[in-house]
């Protein structure tokens, strides 16, 4: 009897733990989770952060976004692993398939000179491409588009009420590491060679030659600061070339990638700030028009499904 009793009140003891714990407020982010508990195909939610608005050093129209005004309109989503019904090519490729869909969550909003402004998203599809061999710590490809179902303007900037498209380069956790360690010497090399510049051009510790006070030896001076100049160029392209495919900070707030749940592996996905587009018809086939850039961050989310940022 003495043990039967202890057995109840084991489980009871259990049982207040367990009320307890789901009448609890506590908060969990994904990332607390661990990834070897969770399916690879399970949803996640993400939040696209567009950013309309007049690009420096591209061939947008001369007229478009001349006043410097952005219209930055963060679109919330869930990515699912469910294959997406609409075709796309330029997401899918020849034949357009092979997708799977991402849904918003609800109404986009900004502001402008109206006050708030809501904006309908209608759900895409999406698509990543491993990196070409396979290479490790390489980035592979982002590719998706949305539908806009309002048009979003603030000041000479608009967001048109059509297909946007959005591709980004992406890595998952393991090749974020190896990628990070690749691009290390080649930013180390570019701010090594820029800062020596810097130093030789200082007022107070440069390389005094260039005062002009002896010809021969500011001709020298010149000289050397040419090879300097020209070593700093050689490391910028080669850091310029490797940043096509390996990570880098975010150039906008210097800050590493955040990373996240992605369907399609139990590793987390990290993706780099790029541009967006929507597709113009021209006399021979179609043109992409550069709307502005966008990022992408993960969405954390409490036990009782609300979203955290």
């Amino acid at each position: 009897m003495a043990a039967r009793m202890i057995c109840i009140g084991k489980v009871i003891a259990l049982w207040v733990v367990l009320v307890l714990v789901l009448c609890s407020d506590w908060v969990v982010p994904v990332a607390a989770f661990s990834a070897d508990s969770s399916s690879p195909w399970a949803p996640a939610r993400w939040r696209f952060v567009l950013d309309v608005g007049r690009e420096a050093g591209t061939d947008m129209p001369k007229t478009w976004g001349t006043s410097g005004a952005r219209l930055v309109l963060p679109v919330d989503v869930v990515v699912e692993s469910e294959s997406c019904p609409t075709r796309d090519e330029w997401v899918g490729g020849s034949g357009g398939g092979g997708l799977s869909v991402l849904r918003p969550l609800e109404e986009a909003r900004f502001i402008n000179e109206r006050g708030e402004q809501r904006v309908r998203v209608k759900e895409g599809g999406w698509k990543i491409a491993f990196p070409p061999g396979n290479k490790k710590g390489h980035a592979a490809t982002l590719q998706f588009w949305l539908d806009i179902e309002t048009e979003a303007t603030r000041n000479d900037v608009t967001l048109p009420a059509e297909r946007i498209y959005f591709g980004a380069n992406c890595w998952r956790e393991p090749d974020l590491e190896q990628g990070k360690r690749a691009i290390a010497p080649l930013i180390y090399n570019y701010e090594t060679a820029q800062r020596t510049i810097e130093e030789k051009l200082s007022h107070e510790t440069g390389d005094r030659r260039l005062d002009g006070t002896d010809p021969i030896e500011t001709m020298k001076a010149y000289k050397d600061m040419t090879e300097l100049v020209v070593y700093r160029d050689e490391m910028l392209r080669r850091l310029k070339d490797a940043s096509q495919y390996l990570p880098m900070k975010n150039a906008d707030t210097n800050k590493e990638l955040p990373q996240g749940h992605w369907p399609g592996s139990t590793d987390l996905l990290s993706i780099a700030p790029s541009e967006m587009f929507t597709k113009r018809k021209k006399l021979f086939g179609e043109d992409f028009l550069l709307l502005g850039k966008w990022e992408a961050v993960p969405i954390k989310v409490k036990e009782n499904n609300n979203a955290l940022q």
